[in-house]
């Protein structure tokens, strides 16, 4: 006797293809190719029956004769606005390896390649990649990746609104920060905080430009002073916690822009005889709302969560809807509070 998998076996070396699924179901080519593509007006147990044929018969798309087809090349491009700035690639090291890993999966389900590009054109490596599109994270300010892409009219999506004039069309994922931001700051309020204050960063993007105005939006509403710090380039984010806290005027609670940023405040309030959350509540943006990785924390940290996961798999997917001639709608991802240690003060330390 002969199986089928028998037969397979003995055929190692050849691809299987369309031809071979339409032999084995009686169908012609062209609805096999339709019903593996989800194309045409097909019956739903018609794809059934082709998808589990294909399966058994291990067929796999063909890239380079889809690419000679469709024109594409099957590869995704990915690249951070201010990845060359080495202190951002350390204090936002968390956010970008959630966002790789969900663009990842998500261009990988679709039959699609994602590799990280230089954020710098000028090095000429770009030319050596053959990209269908590129998905930009955190666009900056005069960014030279949006400035090319537009050049070479290669599509384009944005994590984060660019922040020049221009590009106003260009599709774009983002964290709800205007919800997320009011929440935060009205749990640190409702917590008992009297003066919250915010550790800013000095990165010229949109999303520390949101924050900053919401959070003085926020104080403005409430009719509290704005205590801001930022840390320059090249400083050591405890130093600029170490001011905002020193002060006659000091915060008794502050929200800071990254993880890096929550765990200066605490190393400066250990300096400054500080007790949290008695004496300072500290809440901080995280790129996930798992708590894994708290448990390694002097102090588990309230966080405002971005789902950078999500966000990095809705950018692949808007990308690949630009390049199949959609028209993408703007998509808005929601923030979560997620409450710990660091704000739950009790009703005999609160002022």
């Amino acid at each position: 006797m002969t199986s089928r998998k028998s037969t397979r076996a003995g055929e190692v070396g050849r691809r299987i293809g369309i031809r071979d699924v339409a032999q084995a179901t009686g169908l012609s080519i062209t609805t096999v190719s339709h019903a593996l593509h989800g194309k045409g007006q097909i019956a739903p147990a018609t794809r059934e029956r082709v998808r589990r044929a294909a399966e058994e018969l291990g067929y796999r798309p063909d890239p380079m004769a889809r690419g000679l087809v469709s024109g594409r090349t099957g590869i995704l491009g990915l690249a951070v606005g201010h990845m060359s700035d080495r202190p951002w690639a350390g204090t936002y090291r968390p956010y970008y390896a959630a966002f790789s890993a969900g663009a990842t999966m998500t261009a990988v389900e679709r039959d699609y390649a994602l590799v990280v590009v230089p954020s710098d054109p000028a090095s000429g490596l770009w030319a050596r990649v053959p990209m269908d599109g590129l998905i930009i994270v955190d666009p900056v300010r005069e960014d030279p990746l949006l400035a090319d892409c537009a050049r070479r009219r290669m599509p384009v999506v944005t994590d984060g609104r660019p922040i020049d004039p221009g590009y106003e069309d260009v599709p774009t994922v983002e964290s709800d920060l205007e919800h997320g931001m009011a929440e935060v700051l009205d749990h640190l309020r409702d917590s008992g905080a009297r003066r919250v204050g915010l550790l800013s960063g000095p990165e010229p993007d949109a999303y520390t430009q949101d924050c900053e105005r919401l959070y003085r939006e926020w104080c403005a509403a409430a009719g509290r002073p704005a205590l801001v710090e930022t840390p320059a380039a090249a400083e050591d984010p405890v130093e600029a916690a170490l001011r905002l806290l020193s002060g006659p005027d000091r915060p008794d609670a502050v929200h800071g822009l990254n993880e890096t940023y929550g765990q200066a405040l605490v190393i400066a309030a250990r300096r400054l005889s500080l007790r949290i959350p008695d004496d300072l509540m500290v809440s901080v943006m995280r790129e996930s709302d798992q708590s894994c990785g708290t448990e390694d924390w002097d102090v588990p940290l309230t966080a405002l969560s971005l789902d950078a996961r999500r966000l990095g798999a809705e950018s692949v997917t808007m990308l690949i809807d630009v390049l199949d001639g959609k028209t993408p709608r703007n998509v808005m991802v929601p923030c979560t509070v997620v409450v710990r240690r660091s704000t739950l003060r009790t009703s005999a330390s609160r002022p």
